[in-house]
C-alpha cells in the first residue's frame, strides 16, 4: 500500500537558524498524526514544505507515492520542476492555518 504522505530527511533553514533537522515521516491513508511542539519550533513550517508554500533546504516529500519533483537553481535554491503537479498535489492536500491563541481557554502539556 502507498503511503498518503512520507518524507524523507526534509532540512530547512532560515539563515543561520535550523528550523527542520533532517525529519523524516510516513503517513497511511486514514491515519491521523499530530504535531505538537512549542512556538517556534517549525510545526507550521513543516506543513508549508509539504505544500510547497515554503521550499525545503533539502529532502523529499512524496504525497500519495509521487515523488514532488525538485530542482536546484543556479544558486543552488531547490525549486519545483513542475509548477502543474504542485498545483495539482496542493489540489489533493488541505491545511488549516489558526492564529495564535484560537482556543485560549484551552491548553496542552
Amino acid at each position: 500500500m502507498t503511503n498518503a504522505l512520507e518524507i524523507r530527511n526534509l532540512k530547512k533553514s532560515f539563515g543561520n537558524l535550523e528550523v527542520i533537522k533532517n525529519l523524516s515521516l510516513t503517513a497511511k491513508k486514514g491515519e491521523v498524526i499530530c504535531i505538537i511542539g512549542s512556538s517556534g519550533s517549525g510545526k507550521s513550517t513543516l506543513l508549508r514544505c509539504v505544500n510547497l508554500l515554503e521550499t525545503p533546504d533539502s529532502g523529499e516529500v512524496y504525497v500519495n507515492g509521487e515523488l514532488l519533483k525538485m530542482k536546484k537553481n543556479k544558486n543552488g535554491k531547490l525549486i519545483p520542476v513542475d509548477q502543474n503537479q504542485v498545483d495539482r498535489i496542493r489540489s489533493k492536500l488541505g491545511m488549516v492555518f489558526q492564529s495564535f491563541n484560537l482556543w485560549s481557554h484551552m491548553t496542552v502539556l
